[in-house]
């Protein structure tokens, strides 16, 4: 796999913890959630879907 252009940080689908998502074109095309979480490809493609929303500022987020 070649290395990610681009870095997130999401909600994951499981476990709602933050988590880091790599992406080459465009694609999500790895998570790695501090849960330990396997996603299926089905849970990974939800990042691309909501991809139109605005990026998350980690400065600003808040834990509850």
């Amino acid at each position: 796999m070649e290395p990610s252009e681009r870095l997130t940080w999401e909600d994951c689908p499981n476990c709602r913890r933050v988590a880091a998502v790599g992406w080459v074109d465009g694609r999500p095309v790895e998570v790695d959630c501090p849960g330990g979480c396997c996603l299926d490809a089905a849970q990974v493609e939800v990042f691309a879907v909501r991809r139109g929303r605005p990026a998350v500022d980690w400065s600003t987020r808040t834990w509850g």
